[in-house]
């Protein structure tokens, strides 16, 4: 399989799929976008192995991107791109590993061996071969992806190596060995958990992952019940301005009314329903319901408040997100200018150039767009090059410890003067002392939020915060922070 590297590996790869009919494998066994082994294939490849008792190491790949850029460019080009990520496989595997093609992005690699150190690194380098860009029907794409493996044989019990050996104690060793079904589950287990990671990561297989993945199913489920019974709400956090002291907005969050366990913040919920299949039902409905609670709070000094919302990403991946934004607009009456989006590092960090193409049509629109968490990720710096947004937004975890770590001050100090740079206004979330509220002030930081003002409060109770702030304003001095 592997190819002199002199050759292009696309042109190998096209040759074996026109060469030697008498190692194709029959079409039921054949997968039609790229001519490799599929499901079907790799499973009865697998259980002849483990048939003759020949240790065995499955290798599951999956793109990080490919949702996007099927969105994007197409599902021609995208069959392009299994086309090109499998020709970079067929050119950097050897022979004797038994290369398939899943579903969707996902590829898998069977290895006759189960020397975990010397895979790993032959996987590692592919990881880096797929990081380099490939040009597909005149567009300049960049693939990342990420591995999971699994090992249906303990090395340590073949003792017929030589000592000083590449071999570590496999991970997932079990009293039998696994068959081709539970190989290829385990692998997959081992890829999610590495794409929950940075890209290009590598990951074995480990006993938790499969109770782990046992509790996010029934989170899972529970989530879809919660959607489906109306137990989500949102409850909203004011945002202040500090120089004038007025409320200028507030953030809706999100919170889950669970029947048995109570009121659940989103760390206990949030990252596991931004992957599950209700995240984009789920955002539409807490973007048309903070529109239409935005529409019921009163003027303030004469002029009205904005309502913040955080997009999943699969909400902003969606083929109708801007109909989405406009149906909520209209449905709510809410002017565009009142609605500030908010973008995470994960949409960010997008290099396809729709990001860029979907803010300007927000803006365009008059709604406006914020950059949550600014300065905790890799895309900060980077994304305010190209990506239209308004405001940036510092991650609590810099506000907490500003007046005792030189370090958050230093930070904070530096994201206020690159938004000043680049002309953007600044809010600091997790402000919970007048001390750091003045500090912030000082810097010329424009809003913010925390307990210092108020926590997060259901809408009837954000009602009356505001109320009574009107009231509170009304009085001499009365000022807020």
């Amino acid at each position: 399989m592997s190819s002199p590297p002199n050759q292009d590996p696309l042109a190998n790869y096209l040759d074996a799929l026109l060469d030697g009919a008498s190692r194709e494998p029959s079409r039921a066994e054949e997968d039609p976008v790229t001519g490799l082994p599929n499901r079907n294939a790799l499973l009865t490849a697998l259980d002849a192995r483990r048939m003759s008792s020949e240790p065995t190491t499955v290798a599951l790949l999956g793109l990080d991107n490919f949702r996007s850029i099927i969105v994007t460019l197409g599902h021609g080009t995208a069959d392009t791109v299994l086309q090109v990520v499998a020709a970079r496989l067929m050119a950097r595997l050897p022979d004797d590993v038994f290369l398939a093609r899943l579903e969707g992005d996902e590829f898998a690699m069977a290895f006759p061996s189960a020397r975990q150190k010397t895979i790993e690194a032959m996987l590692n380098a592919l990881l880096l071969d797929l990081a380099q860009p490939c040009e597909v029907d005149l567009h300049r794409v960049h693939l990342d992806a990420c591995i999971g493996m699994a090992l249906d044989h303990d090395e340590t019990a073949d003792s017929s190596d030589s000592p000083g050996a590449d071999e570590v104690p496999a991970v997932d060793v079990s009293p039998e060995v696994p068959d081709a079904l539970e190989l290829v589950t385990r692998a997959q287990l081992a890829m999610h958990h590495a794409k929950r990671s940075r890209g290009r990561s590598l990951r074995r297989f480990e006993p938790g992952m499969r109770t782990e993945a046992i509790d996010r199913r029934r989170l899972d489920l529970e989530l879809r019940r919660a959607e489906r019974d109306g137990e989500f709400e949102l409850h909203y956090q004011p945002q202040i301005e500090l120089k004038s002291g007025r409320v200028a907005g507030a953030e809706a969050l999100l919170r889950w009314r669970h029947p048995e366990r109570g009121l659940l913040m989103p760390a206990a919920f949030l990252d596991a329903l931004a992957i599950s299949g209700i995240a984009t039902t789920v955002g539409w409905w807490i973007l048309e319901q903070a529109c239409r609670d935005a529409t019921t709070w009163p003027l303030v000094d004469g002029r009205p408040l904005a309502v913040s919302v955080n997009l999943f990403p699969a909400q902003f991946d969606h083929e109708d997100f801007l109909h989405e934004v406009d149906t909520a607009l209209a449905n709510s009456g809410l002017a565009p200018a009142r609605l500030e989006l908010e973008l995470t590092e994960t949409i960010a960090l997008r290099n396809d150039g729709s990001a860029g193409a979907t803010l300007q049509a927000l803006r365009r629109r008059g709604v406006r767009v914020a950059y949550d968490d600014f300065g905790t990720g890799y895309a900060s710096l980077s994304m305010l090059h190209h990506l239209a947004v308004d405001r940036v937004k510092i991650d609590r975890g810099f506000v907490r410890d500003v007046m005792q770590d030189r370090g958050d001050a230093a930070i904070v100090r530096s994201i206020l003067l690159i938004a000043r740079n680049f002309d953007l206004q600044v809010t600091a979330e997790g402000v919970e002392s007048t001390v750091q509220a003045e500090f912030l002030r000082a810097l010329g930081c424009n809003e913010v939020q925390g307990y210092l003002y108020s926590p997060a409060l259901p809408a009837p109770e954000f009602d009356q915060w505001l109320a009574n702030y009107q009231q509170a304003r009304q009085l001499p001095g009365g000022r807020l922070g």
